[in-house]
Protein backbone atom coordinates (compact mmCIF):
# COMPACT_ATOMS: atom_id res chain seq x y z
CA UNK A 1 0.00 0.00 0.00
CA UNK A 2 2.87 2.35 0.83
CA UNK A 3 4.41 1.79 -2.64
CA UNK A 4 1.11 2.59 -4.37
CA UNK A 5 0.70 5.80 -2.36
CA UNK A 6 4.25 6.87 -3.20
CA UNK A 7 3.72 6.03 -6.87
CA UNK A 8 0.46 8.02 -7.01
CA UNK A 9 2.14 10.96 -5.29
CA UNK A 10 4.96 10.96 -7.86
CA UNK A 11 2.54 10.71 -10.80
CA UNK A 12 0.33 13.53 -9.50
CA UNK A 13 3.36 15.74 -8.75
CA UNK A 14 4.72 15.16 -12.24
CA UNK A 15 1.38 16.01 -13.84
CA UNK A 16 1.06 19.19 -11.81
CA UNK A 17 4.57 20.29 -12.74
CA UNK A 18 3.99 19.50 -16.42
CA UNK A 19 0.66 21.27 -16.56
CA UNK A 20 2.07 24.34 -14.80
CA UNK A 21 4.74 24.67 -17.47
CA UNK A 22 2.11 24.45 -20.20
CA UNK A 23 0.22 27.34 -18.58
CA UNK A 24 3.21 29.60 -19.12
CA UNK A 25 3.47 31.61 -22.30
CA UNK A 26 6.16 30.69 -24.82
CA UNK A 27 8.14 33.76 -23.81
CA UNK A 28 7.97 32.72 -20.13
CA UNK A 29 9.10 29.19 -21.01
CA UNK A 30 11.96 30.58 -23.09
CA UNK A 31 13.16 32.85 -20.29
CA UNK A 32 13.09 29.94 -17.85
CA UNK A 33 16.00 28.56 -19.89
CA UNK A 34 17.78 31.91 -20.36
CA UNK A 35 16.51 35.37 -21.23
CA UNK A 36 17.69 36.96 -24.46
CA UNK A 37 19.37 39.90 -22.74
CA UNK A 38 21.32 37.59 -20.42
CA UNK A 39 22.74 35.83 -23.49
CA UNK A 40 24.56 39.09 -24.35
CA UNK A 41 26.92 38.28 -21.47
CA UNK A 42 27.93 35.10 -23.36
CA UNK A 43 29.72 37.20 -25.99
CA UNK A 44 33.51 36.82 -25.84
CA UNK A 45 33.31 33.68 -23.70
CA UNK A 46 35.46 30.76 -24.89
CA UNK A 47 33.84 27.70 -26.41
CA UNK A 48 34.69 25.53 -23.37
CA UNK A 49 32.83 27.89 -21.04
CA UNK A 50 29.71 27.98 -23.23
CA UNK A 51 29.78 24.19 -23.57
CA UNK A 52 29.89 23.91 -19.77
CA UNK A 53 27.18 26.51 -19.06
CA UNK A 54 24.62 25.85 -21.80
CA UNK A 55 21.68 23.68 -20.74
CA UNK A 56 20.11 22.75 -24.09
CA UNK A 57 20.57 19.52 -26.04
CA UNK A 58 23.82 19.76 -28.03
CA UNK A 59 22.91 18.90 -31.64
CA UNK A 60 25.97 20.14 -33.57
CA UNK A 61 29.53 20.94 -32.58
CA UNK A 62 32.58 22.12 -34.46
CA UNK A 63 35.83 23.96 -33.80
CA UNK A 64 34.07 27.31 -34.11
CA UNK A 65 30.39 26.47 -33.48
CA UNK A 66 28.04 25.01 -30.88
CA UNK A 67 24.36 24.41 -31.62
CA UNK A 68 21.76 23.58 -28.96
CA UNK A 69 18.10 22.66 -29.25
CA UNK A 70 15.33 23.38 -26.76
CA UNK A 71 11.76 22.14 -26.86
CA UNK A 72 9.03 24.56 -26.00
CA UNK A 73 5.36 23.76 -25.57
CA UNK A 74 4.47 20.25 -26.68
CA UNK A 75 5.75 20.23 -30.26
CA UNK A 76 7.75 23.39 -30.91
CA UNK A 77 11.42 24.18 -30.59
CA UNK A 78 14.12 26.77 -30.81
CA UNK A 79 17.79 26.48 -31.62
CA UNK A 80 20.64 28.51 -30.13
CA UNK A 81 23.84 28.65 -32.21
CA UNK A 82 27.10 30.10 -30.91
CA UNK A 83 29.87 31.12 -33.33
CA UNK A 84 33.46 31.57 -32.16
CA UNK A 85 36.75 33.05 -33.30
CA UNK A 86 40.09 33.35 -31.50
CA UNK A 87 38.64 36.00 -29.15
CA UNK A 88 35.66 33.86 -28.10
CA UNK A 89 31.96 33.95 -28.94
CA UNK A 90 31.17 36.73 -31.39
CA UNK A 91 27.64 35.79 -32.45
CA UNK A 92 24.63 34.05 -30.93
CA UNK A 93 21.67 33.10 -33.10
CA UNK A 94 18.20 32.16 -31.88
CA UNK A 95 15.98 30.40 -34.44
CA UNK A 96 12.43 29.78 -33.25
CA UNK A 97 10.08 27.33 -34.99
CA UNK A 98 6.53 27.48 -33.69
CA UNK A 99 3.37 25.86 -34.97
CA UNK A 100 1.17 28.85 -34.14
CA UNK A 101 1.66 32.47 -35.14
CA UNK A 102 0.30 33.50 -31.74
CA UNK A 103 3.16 31.71 -29.95
CA UNK A 104 5.79 33.30 -32.20
CA UNK A 105 4.20 36.72 -31.68
CA UNK A 106 4.21 36.16 -27.92
CA UNK A 107 7.99 35.64 -28.04
CA UNK A 108 8.45 38.72 -30.26
CA UNK A 109 6.43 40.87 -27.84
CA UNK A 110 8.24 39.46 -24.80
CA UNK A 111 11.70 39.99 -26.27
CA UNK A 112 10.80 43.52 -27.33
CA UNK A 113 9.58 44.38 -23.82
CA UNK A 114 12.63 42.71 -22.25
CA UNK A 115 15.14 44.51 -24.48
CA UNK A 116 13.43 47.91 -24.15
CA UNK A 117 13.93 47.66 -20.37
CA UNK A 118 17.71 47.15 -20.71
CA UNK A 119 20.46 49.73 -21.26
CA UNK A 120 19.98 49.03 -24.99
CA UNK A 121 16.74 51.06 -24.82
CA UNK A 122 14.23 51.30 -27.64
CA UNK A 123 15.00 49.68 -30.99
CA UNK A 124 15.35 51.03 -34.47
CA UNK A 125 12.70 49.39 -36.64
CA UNK A 126 12.64 48.78 -40.37
CA UNK A 127 11.55 45.99 -42.73
CA UNK A 128 10.11 43.75 -39.97
CA UNK A 129 13.36 44.02 -38.02
CA UNK A 130 14.01 45.48 -34.58
CA UNK A 131 17.62 46.43 -33.83
CA UNK A 132 18.95 47.40 -30.43
CA UNK A 133 22.47 48.71 -29.79
CA UNK A 134 24.19 49.06 -26.45
CA UNK A 135 25.25 52.61 -25.45
CA UNK A 136 28.82 52.30 -26.81
CA UNK A 137 27.51 50.56 -29.97
CA UNK A 138 29.84 47.56 -29.45
CA UNK A 139 26.98 45.02 -29.32
CA UNK A 140 23.72 44.78 -31.20
CA UNK A 141 20.67 42.57 -30.98
CA UNK A 142 18.36 42.04 -33.96
CA UNK A 143 14.90 40.53 -33.90
CA UNK A 144 13.66 39.52 -37.35
CA UNK A 145 9.90 39.03 -37.17
CA UNK A 146 8.95 39.06 -40.88
CA UNK A 147 8.00 35.35 -40.84
CA UNK A 148 6.10 35.40 -37.55
CA UNK A 149 2.91 34.60 -39.46
CA UNK A 150 4.57 31.29 -40.38
CA UNK A 151 5.69 30.70 -36.76
CA UNK A 152 9.34 31.57 -37.44
CA UNK A 153 11.47 34.22 -35.80
CA UNK A 154 15.18 34.89 -35.73
CA UNK A 155 17.19 36.77 -33.11
CA UNK A 156 20.86 37.59 -33.58
CA UNK A 157 23.18 38.87 -30.85
CA UNK A 158 26.52 40.08 -32.19
CA UNK A 159 29.61 41.90 -31.02
CA UNK A 160 30.90 44.45 -33.49
CA UNK A 161 34.31 43.56 -34.78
Amino acid sequence: MKNITLYLFLVITSLVMFSCDNNKTYYEQLTNDKAIYSRVSDLNKPIATIRKEEKGKLINEGLDKLKYEYTIGNTDRYIITYLFDEKGCYEIAFDGYFEKELDAQNVVDGVKTEMNATPFGNPEESNSLYRWRNPDKSVWVELDYKDTSRGILVITIQANE
